[in-house]
């Protein structure tokens, strides 16, 4: 596993931890909700199941998971992801506020802006892709006021894939 896996970050408003088996209850709660499954496209797992998942993810070199937490409390996870069809300085993001009342409280777009920051300086990565069920209004336009532009839209999936391209300027704006 990688030592950068283990680690947390924090700003004012959240804390970034790992994605540890200490938190699979809490976010295995809200994989129950039909809503967040057809949001993230994920299929409901049993509590046993998502433990192996946790343990899978954070043993996977190719994903990175953070839960997102504002004072103690648990309210959503960001993730980025190497796939291989990527290029060297590409990762996809993405970011689920599960607790539903921390929901419309600016939490998403700073935890997108910590993610791209700490996939900037841990990983060198400067190309950020979005993919967002075609539906999910509200997560196409968290995107879009961070900055990322639509590239591609799959009907056939319902999915939307918007991109964000870091460059010298928007070092600053990202950086935490």
């Amino acid at each position: 596993m990688q030592q950068s896996k283990l680690i947390s970050i924090s700003t004012q408003k959240l804390k970034f931890i790992p994605y540890t088996e200490e938190v699979v209850e809490t976010y295995h709660k809200w994989m129950q909700d039909p809503e967040i499954l057809y949001l993230t496209g994920s299929e409901p797992l049993s509590l046993e199941e998502e433990y192996k998942n946790q343990e899978s993810w954070l043993n996977d070199p190719l994903k990175h998971t953070f839960i997102i937490k504002n004072d103690a409390m648990m309210i959503g996870d960001v993730n980025l992801f190497f796939h291989q069809y990527l290029d060297d300085d590409e990762a996809e993001i993405n970011v689920m506020i599960g607790n539903k009342n921390a929901r419309r409280q600016g939490f998403a777009e700073e935890a997108i802006k910590m993610m791209m920051s700490f996939g900037l300086q841990q990983y060198k990565k400067t190309k950020y892709i979005a993919k967002i069920k075609d539906s999910n209004e509200g997560s196409i336009k968290l995107f879009q006021k961070v900055g990322y532009k639509e590239i591609k839209k799959l009907p056939q999936f319902e999915e939307i894939h918007l991109q964000m391209i870091i460059d010298a300027p928007l070092i600053e704006y990202i950086k935490y």
